[in-house]
C-alpha cells in the first residue's frame, strides 16, 4: 500500500483547519490532495486528537504483531499436522490377515477389499 505524503498530525492539523472554518478545497489545493482523499482522512481520522491518534497507531502495530504471532502458531499446527501423518505407521489391512484367506477360500470369487473377512463370514 501506498505511504501517504502527509503525516498524521498533519492530516489532524488539516481536519482542524476544516473545523475551523477555511474551505475545504482551499485546504486540499495547498495541500496537493484530491478532495476524496480529504474526505477518506475525515472518515478516518474525524473527531480524534493527538493523544488518541498516538493509542490508534500503538494498536493498530499491536495488531499487526497478534496477526503474525497467529500466522506463525496456525503454521506450526499446519506442519504438526503434516509431521504426525507421516510418522504413523501404516494400519494393517483388514483384508490380508489369515481369516480372510480362509473365508476366500470357501467361497466363490476373489474377496478383496479391506472388509472381505466381515463380509465372507456368515
Amino acid at each position: 500500500m501506498r505511504r501517504s505524503q502527509h503525516t498524521e498530525h498533519e492530516i489532524l492539523f488539516l481536519l482542524q483547519e476544516a473545523d475551523a472554518g477555511i474551505s475545504i478545497a482551499e485546504i486540499c489545493s495547498t495541500a496537493r490532495i484530491s478532495l476524496r482523499t480529504f474526505y477518506r482522512w475525515r472518515k478516518r481520522y474525524g473527531g480524534l486528537t493527538s493523544p488518541a491518534l498516538l493509542h490508534l497507531r500503538e494498536l493498530e502495530i499491536e495488531n499487526q504483531r497478534l496477526r503474525t504471532m497467529i500466522d506463525k502458531l496456525s503454521e506450526n499446527r499446519h506442519d504438526g499436522r503434516a509431521r504426525a501423518t507421516l510418522n504413523k505407521v501404516p494400519r494393517q489391512d483388514f483384508g490380508s490377515s489369515q481369516a480372510s484367506v480362509e473365508a476366500a477360500g470357501q467361497s466363490r470369487g476373489a474377496c478383496l477389499g479391506r472388509f472381505a473377512s466381515i463380509r465372507y463370514i456368515r
